[in-house]
């Protein structure tokens, strides 16, 4: 079956502490709740951009243990195609998330198998059929420049979250047609200080003259921004009731932004949805397990302002 979105990227096997503040150095602090959940970017924005509803291929490798075998069960129980998910000979990649009282996170990745992905595992037929493909900065740099030229010579629309965020060169940058980061990442690309929305308005049209088409810059309970070829504006946050668990928050957002690319609706109404969808994430434990259906979220295409 044909591929609306190729995944490029990590997966992770996450372990998350609730706790209700950071520990001191030196200090030993007692935890709440531990739990164990699949995670890493890459196969995050896979599981959301299927339980939306498409047809999607993960790509990405985990290491030949415990945690290998069930974020590869993860995703395949998610309708995730894991004929492109490889195993090496080494230690899975594991996220470690502290998540604080007020829904706020911490975490430290160890890289694992993720950074074992090379230039050789991504084949051509990948970009068969042009399907829009999605990467992270949680792979080797190389490939994700191998990636990107690749995908931009077959004529693939690309939207790249470089988080966390690094150095991109010039010439692969100007091949992405969608930059999707968050302040942090964004300020970290433009060298700007993004602490107001001003602020961001004012990145935002730094990095799009960096792209081939179009930046959006996440503010959380700010909102978002978006400077494109036809449009810079200013999208408000979607009100949360109740926020639990910010994990997985943007993967979440970027699976909605790809919903709506891969149905040829346009991003004026693709960001309120995607934060919908991110809003509805927010409110469980845990990331791919929090993430919506369309059926929870079809609404808010009804009311997104075009």
């Amino acid at each position: 079956m044909k591929s609306d979105v190729v995944v490029i990227g990590s997966l992770n096997y996450d372990i998350l502490i609730q706790q209700d503040r950071l520990p001191e150095v030196g200090e030993t602090f007692t935890g709440n709740e531990l739990m164990l959940m699949p995670g890493g970017k890459g196969a995050n924005q896979a599981v959301q951009c299927s339980k939306l509803g498409l047809n999607v291929s993960m790509v990405g490798c985990v290491g030949n243990d415990i945690y290998g075998e069930h974020l590869i069960n993860a995703l395949h129980e998610n309708n995730v195609s894991v004929a492109n998910v490889l195993k090496r000979g080494t230690t899975t990649g594991i996220g470690i998330v502290q998540i604080l009282e007020s829904g706020d996170y911490c975490s430290t990745i160890i890289k694992g198998a993720n950074y074992l992905l090379n230039e050789n595992d991504i084949s051509d037929n990948l970009f068969d059929g042009k399907p829009l493909v999605i990467l992270q900065s949680e792979i080797p740099s190389h490939v994700v420049d191998y990636v990107i030229k690749a995908a931009s010579t077959h004529q693939c629309k690309i939207i790249l979250n470089n988080a966390p965020a690094r150095s991109i060169a010039p010439s692969t940058l100007s091949s992405v047609d969608y930059l999707v980061v968050n302040e942090t990442e964004a300020s970290f690309m433009a060298g700007c200080d993004v602490s107001s929305i001003d602020d961001a308005h004012f990145c935002a049209a730094k990095l799009h003259k960096m792209v081939r088409s179009n930046v959006i810059i996440t503010l959380g309970e700010k909102g978002a921004v978006l400077s494109s070829d036809e449009s810079a504006r200013h999208f408000p946050a979607v009100f949360c009731p109740e926020v639990i668990d910010t994990t997985g928050a943007g993967d979440s957002f970027i699976g909605g932004i790809a919903y709506c690319l891969v149905n040829n609706i346009p991003l004026t109404k693709a960001i309120p949805f995607a934060a919908e969808i991110s809003m509805c994430s927010i409110q469980k434990y845990g990331g791919q397990s929090s993430f919506p259906m369309l059926a929870d979220v079809a609404h808010a295409l009804d009311y997104s302002d075009l």
